[in-house]
């Protein structure tokens, strides 16, 4: 099931956004000089995710000025915090603000680089996605260290 969940977010039909057209390396160098001091990562290979939440569950988080919105983000190019590429993929926080080829959770600033994708989904279709990114994890550092 959980299988099913993740191949239908992954593969299943979504409405196709566009990024920035800029290349990597004046991406980095436009970012670096703009968001000096700032948190943030620019990113490729990305899915805006709306979740499907019960009423109860949305109004606590736009309580908390938040969007039901997630950044599921197949390759980042460069992470101000870690430098050059995270290389595998990761599912950010929910979406404080989204204008053009920026989208915002609490924590940092996304730059949304080349073609994208939104698309709704289930919390437990994204709670599997997660689940498995961070299995895939796991078995790197495993098998990185030994």
């Amino acid at each position: 099931m959980e299988t099913e969940l993740i191949q239908d977010l992954i593969y299943g039909p979504a409405r196709v956004l566009g990024g920035s057209r800029l290349g990597d390396d004046e991406l980095i160098q436009l970012a670096r000089k703009e968001f000096e001091g700032q948190r943030f990562c620019i990113v490729r290979n990305w899915m805006l995710i709306d979740l499907m939440l019960s009423g109860e569950q949305e109004n606590e988080i736009r309580k908390q000025g938040l969007q039901p919105s997630v950044l599921y983000v197949n390759h980042a190019v460069l992470d101000s915090e870690v430098g050059i590429a995270r290389g595998n993929g990761f599912i950010t926080g929910y979406q404080k603000d989204f204008h053009g080829c920026f989208f915002e959770s609490m924590d940092k600033l996304y730059i949304l680089a080349g073609r994208g994708a939104r698309k709704h989904a289930s919390l437990p279709a994204v709670k599997a996605l997660g689940a498995l990114i961070d299995d895939s994890l796991s078995l790197f550092w495993k098998t990185s260290t030994n």
